[in-house]
């Protein structure tokens, strides 16, 4: 799900990772890590394992979430202290957050963190997941999403620049890639129009404002300012296309239900916690990213894309040792 942050100093959680990324004695790919992924809700949810405190529970992994967060109720059971965060969480639905909690002992597989803080989620509780694992816990390392295959692979950065895919596919497209706000930005292209478009594991649907469907395309709805599902011809990700992508058009309601959204000093129009003009006006989700197998190389800023049928060829790389 995609977030907004306004924060005065947030201590990011990878600042206390145990252990540091396994350093290659030559430039193939190392694994360090290795997550299984449970698909769910039709293959639209990606639900990953984590333990808190010695306890194990399911999170959503959501690179469109701007820091790793953790539900209330999820909270309570765990009776982990609640406090006020350094700043506030505000989510696509205009739901906001001002509430964390202290967690001593945060694993992800072979990797942990010690005495980290957790925002409390800000769109509710959700029998699903009991908090979502963000992209603050991936930067380090290159990660490797395998839906169909169930895992997310993390892998050492000491390797050859563009040595990432280690399968036989029979496609490949190199995306440039910004990581901004700890938000994974690229360039696609809908139906030939160019688009900023935000990488968002957390979506169930992919989706386009209706400022830019209605700009671009022409497209309004019928129903107001509600939103619409519109079927395109393609979306393309550096030439690897994919066909009739559904696409959920939405009208921008960040901060919208938020009591402190005040107006910007001198504007009668734009308020603070309203977007940049210039952040993405696409979410690529997972009806789409559940096709494909991804390699986000953090350190090169570049996606590499593949379908996802090319899933089972090829061997995987060696572990490193344990951190």
């Amino acid at each position: 799900m995609k977030q907004y942050a306004i924060f005065g100093s947030l201590a990011l959680a990878w600042a206390g990772l145990l252990g540091t990324p396994a350093v290659a004695a030559d430039c193939s790919l190392k694994l360090v890590n290795t997550v299984p992924i449970k698909m769910a809700y039709d293959g639209r949810r990606a639900i990953v394992p984590v333990t808190i405190n010695g306890t194990e529970k399911p999170f959503l992994l959501d690179t469109g979430g701007y820091a790793t967060q953790i539900s209330a109720a999820a909270a309570q059971d765990l009776k982990l202290l609640m406090t006020e965060s350094d700043g506030k969480l505000l989510d696509l639905y205009g739901n906001a957050s001002e509430r964390a909690v202290v967690v001593e002992i945060f694993v992800l597989g072979r990797l942990g963190d010690k005495r980290t803080r957790l925002p409390i989620i800000t769109f509710g509780d959700n029998k699903l997941f009991s908090g979502i694992l963000a992209a603050d816990y991936m930067g380090r390392y290159d990660i490797e999403l395998d839906f169909a295959g169930g895992k997310m692979n993390y892998f050492s950065q000491d390797h050859c620049p563009g040595k990432v895919v280690y399968w036989n596919a029979a496609a490949i497209a190199a995306v440039p890639m910004r990581f901004v706000d700890h938000h994974l930005i690229l360039d696609v292209s809908l139906d030939g129009h160019p688009f900023k478009a935000m990488l968002d594991t957390g979506a169930p649907v992919t989706t386009l404002t209706i400022e830019a469907a209605r700009r671009v395309f022409g497209l309004t709805a019928d129903n107001g300012e509600k939103a619409f599902e519109h079927v395109f011809q393609k979306l393309s990700f550096e030439g690897l296309e994919v066909g009739n992508p559904h696409v959920v058009v939405i009208p921008e309601k960040v901060g919208s239900k938020d009591a402190n959204n005040d107006f910007v000093t001198g504007s009668r129009v734009r308020r603070v916690d309203d977007p940049d003009p210039s952040d993405p006006v696409m979410l690529i989700g997972m009806n789409i990213l559940s096709k494909l197998r991804l390699v986000i190389a953090f350190q090169e800023q570049k996606i590499y894309v593949t379908p996802a049928s090319a899933q089972q060829a090829g061997s995987a790389p060696s572990a490193a040792p344990a951190p």
